[in-house]
């Protein structure tokens, strides 16, 4: 599995596991090819997890933003 599968299937888990709250996370690309992990609930914009990411970070940012968000709501 290459890193883009790698993150992606993070990406899949940790938005079918947060869902049951309302909370999803999406991934966004600039120009200049940064990430940034922006957390959603019920479909609004809530605010930036984290910014200034390159993709080979991806899997490691998007695990933490994930158990993160689960240590909040527990």
């Amino acid at each position: 599995m290459n890193k883009y599968n790698d993150w992606q299937t993070i990406l899949k888990y940790a938005n079918e596991d947060l869902e049951k709250y309302g909370y999803s996370l999406l991934l966004t690309e600039d120009d200049e090819g940064y990430y940034a992990c922006e957390v959603w609930k019920n479909g609004e914009f809530l605010d930036y997890y984290a910014e200034n990411y390159w993709e080979d970070e991806l899997s490691d940012l998007l695990t933490e933003a994930w158990h993160d968000l689960l240590r909040r709501l527990s």
